[in-house]
Parts: C-alpha cells; sequence; structure tokens
C-alpha cells in the first residue's frame, strides 16, 4: 500500500486534478500524436543493431559513417533513427567529442537490458501492435477483431497460441511468465496454508504453477484445465519436470458450457485468469468453479 506522504507517480490524487499547463499538455500530445512511429523507430534500431552498436562504443560514442559501417545500414538510414532517438531521449551525444558522436542514454539502456521493458516491448510488437488497429472495432462490437492477424478461426487469442509464430509465441509466454512467476514464492505459502491435497489449475498453460506447486508440496495432486494445444504443451513440461504421475489434464475451454470441471477439488488456481475476460465471462467461470 502507498502511503500518504509517498510522492508516487501513482497517486490516486493524479487522476483527480489536472493541473498540467497548458503548454505542457500540449506537448505530451505529441507524444501521443507520434507515438506509433517512435515506437517503430525503437523496433528498427534494435533490430537493424544500431542501438546496440551505441551502447557498445562505450563514451567515447560512435559517429554516423561508424555506425553506417559497422552495421551496415546506410549512413542516412542510420541518421534518420538516430535523429529520431536523440528527440525521445533514448540515445545522447558524447559530451566531450568536438564531432557528432552518439552514445547510449538511461532509456537506451532500458530498452536494450531491462528485463521489464524488454518483455512488454516485445509483446505489444509481436502480439498486440497489429491487431491494435481494430480495437474501435473491438469495443464497438465487443470481440477481438484485431484477432485476425493470426488467422480467422479463433474467438480468442488464448486458441490461438499454440498455432502462433515462433516470435509471437516467444514473447507471450516470455511476457506472460515474467509476470507470474515472481508472484509463485510469495502465493504458494498462501495457497497451501490450508493443506490442500487436490486442486484445479485452470489456465494451467505450460504448467509452471502446477510443477511449482508439486515442488512446493509433495503429495497435492493437480489437474490442468485448458485449451487443447496448452494442454498437450503442459503436458511434455510435466513429464518432463518428472511429475507425470501427480499432474493430470482436463482439456476443453472453460467458457463452454459443456467443459465440465474435476469435481470437490480442495483448491482452485486461476492465476491471472480472471483479469483476462468481461464481467460476464469471469461470472460463468465462477458459477462454474
Amino acid at each position: 500500500m502507498m502511503k500518504k506522504t509517498d510522492s508516487s507517480y501513482f497517486n490516486m490524487n493524479s487522476f483527480k486534478e489536472d493541473n498540467i499547463r497548458a503548454v505542457d499538455a500540449k506537448f505530451e500530445a505529441q507524444k501521443i500524436a507520434f507515438a506509433p512511429l517512435c515506437f517503430q523507430a525503437v523496433r528498427a534500431m534494435l533490430e537493424l543493431g544500431l542501438l546496440k552498436a551505441i551502447e557498445e562504443s562505450g563514451d567515447d560514442g560512435i559517429s554516423r559513417k561508424e555506425l553506417s559501417e559497422k552495421t551496415g545500414v546506410s549512413e542516412y538510414g542510420a541518421g534518420v533513427l538516430c535523429e529520431m532517438m536523440l528527440g525521445m531521449n533514448v540515445i545522447k551525444l558524447a559530451k566531450q567529442a568536438d564531432e557528432e558522436r552518439f552514445v547510449i542514454g538511461k532509456t537506451g539502456w532500458m530498452l536494450l537490458e531491462d528485463d521489464l521493458t524488454k518483455v512488454n516491448f516485445w509483446f505489444t510488437n509481436d502480439i498486440c501492435y497489429q491487431g491494435a488497429w481494430d480495437l474501435t472495432a473491438s469495443v464497438k462490437n465487443g470481440k477481438p477483431e484485431g484477432l485476425k492477424v493470426f488467422g480467422d478461426k479463433w474467438t480468442t487469442v488464448y486458441e490461438a497460441l499454440s498455432t502462433l509464430p515462433e516470435k509471437a509465441k516467444k514473447s507471450w509466454f516470455e511476457f506472460d511468465h515474467f509476470y507470474s512467476d515472481i508472484a509463485f514464492p510469495e502465493a504458494l505459502p498462501i495457497v497451501f496454508a490450508e493443506k490442500p491435497r487436490t486442486m484445479i489449475d485452470i489456465g494451467g498453460n505450460t504448467a509452471k504453477w502446477s510443477i511449482s506447486c508439486c515442488r512446493y508440496n509433495p503429495d497435492v495432486r493437480m489437474t490442468i484445465v485448458d485449451l487443447p494445444g496448452q494442454t498437450a504443451v503442459a503436458e511434455k513440461n510435466a513429464a518432463a519436470a518428472g511429475f507425470s504421475d501427480r499432474i493430470s489434464f482436463c482439456t476443453g475451454n472453460v467458457l463452454d458450457s459443456t467443459t465440465k470441471l474435476p469435481s470437490a477439488p480442495d483448491a482452485v488456481w486461476m492465476s491471472q485468469f480472471l483479469d483476462c475476460f468481461s464481467l460476464h465471462q469471469i461470472t460463468k467461470i465462477l458459477k462454474k468453479v
């Protein structure tokens, strides 16, 4: 919980007050107006190796010509991207150099090295970016219209997970695991405080939670409920971890009225599962549980 004395960006009062000066509001609005182009410029810097080359140049920095020679990108192309990165504070100019030489900025370092930033960036790029074009239609129609980027036969992204392109699949799971895995050590003692012997893991994904439970408690038996593509992967992972005898599977869509859950478990785990659906769908899941 935040203390009242915390001067935090997430202070709730910031949502109630609008004290920004008009000139600053206009500047913030320009950031929004150009945000998609800024994002793509960063992606180009990353994929072309330009940002990494600048980081590797250290405090001495690197000139446009040297950057072009090192990466194989035209001097003009490298220069255009670097000028945009300067405006975004991703890179800086070397202080001691007589000529224009680029050095990595703190923001640029985060884009290259910070795990949180990397999983968020590539998840946005590989999973969300193209589909976001249809956000207006998605909100209006109440369904993920942008999902057609990955095919036209899916009703939710979860059904598409096992068939995603490898790069997109990698970005999805790295994002998913980054946020869930760090919570496991704190969640496990709470979940096992009443010593459940059987647990249903709804939305078990790659079986990471179920495997963690089996390692934490030698007696618990887990049942993963998920779509066919996910349970196939989960079954392989459970076997590789040595828990085939304690992790079983119930394949099906929990939102489908025909999918029956195993009866009378001691506990049901849903992780972030309820964060991902509408109130109507959440109600259906909880009634089924």
